[in-house]
């Protein structure tokens, strides 16, 4: 046995390290420095049967491995056009050739935009899309889907407000992107950021909208389905009930969430805004009258 390893791991801190394990969404989160895999091995030797007699061991263990399949094998969820498997800086979708093609273009056109407000959201793109049989998608850096994952209120915030921010930059571009939601989004945990990853529903702002997110269509406007033109409304209420499923509410509708969150948040998620602009500013200064600005890192 290593000095380090003792170091790290006694009886001292062998009930942290369980409740580390348990708390943790990733191998990344859970061994934030030094060389992964051989944290991993230690832990794995701690919690054995044989050494320790902790209550809680076996499913820490359960849960550890676990952790340690989806570092490895990356993450695989379902979207508008069939599977997307995942993992640190890359993705590949797989299915729907004709949406693949149409994600990949209207990727395109927003990569080609040379405005200078354009160069500021290109940060908000993939680094990079390639296609052929499958989109490969290269993302700046460490990137999760948004889907499944459940954020405290801080961490919302901030999400929320890029998300407002990006459609804004869309509207001022003549663009609605017609299928935000926790599939379409990725999370980039180390910066603060997100990226869009599919654009399979994207379409000038008045132009008729040809599709919409199907597993998402109780999120988008009951006025989508009357005139069926694209609008920044639709953006805007699906970035709202994204946030909403992100603070728990997996519904998206966020009503429930009235009873344990901020009144005035959840009030502004169940308001209309039709301009993006107006939107993204009274949001902002929803912000600054009821949350204090600090950077609060984010384990992911």
């Amino acid at each position: 046995m290593s000095a380090s390893y003792n170091s790290l791991y006694n009886r001292n801190t062998i009930s942290q390290l369980i409740q580390k394990i348990m708390a943790a969404q990733s191998l990344l989160a859970l061994f934030p420095n030094g060389n992964v895999k051989k944290l991993y091995r230690e832990a794995v030797k701690q919690l054995h049967p044989d050494l320790c007699s902790e209550p809680e061991a076996k499913e820490a263990l359960i849960h550890l491995n676990e952790l340690r399949l989806k570092h490895e094998k990356g993450i695989v969820i379902m979207d508008d056009a069939g599977s997307i498997w995942t993992q640190r800086t890359e993705a590949v979708f797989r299915g729907d050739l004709n949406l693949l093609h149409t994600s990949y273009q209207n990727f395109q056109q927003l990569k080609h935009l040379k405005s200078e407000a354009a160069r500021h959201f290109h940060l908000y793109l993939p680094k990079q899309m390639d296609i052929t049989d499958v989109l490969q998608v290269e993302f700046p850096f460490r990137a999760l889907p948004l889907h499944s994952l459940e954020l405290p209120q801080e961490h919302v915030n901030w999400v929320l407000s890029r998300l407002l921010e990006l459609v804004a930059w869309l509207a001022q571009e003549g663009w609605v992107h017609g299928g935000i939601n926790p599939r379409s989004i990725f999370i980039l945990p180390e910066t603060h950021g997100i990226v869009v990853s599919s654009f399979y529903h994207m379409k000038k702002v008045g132009e008729r909208l040809r599709s919409i997110s199907a597993a998402y269509q109780n999120w988008y406007p009951k006025q989508v389905f009357l005139d069926k033109q694209a609008s920044s409304l639709i953006d805007l209420e699906c970035c709202k009930r994204t946030a909403a499923y992100l603070l728990g509410d997996k519904s998206g509708l966020g009503v429930k969430l009235k009873k344990t969150h901020l009144g005035a948040y959840i009030d502004f998620l169940l308001d209309r805004h039709e301009n993006a602009y107006t939107c993204y500013d009274e949001y902002r200064k929803l912000l600054q009258r009821h949350f204090e600005p600090r950077f609060v890192p984010l384990a992911l």
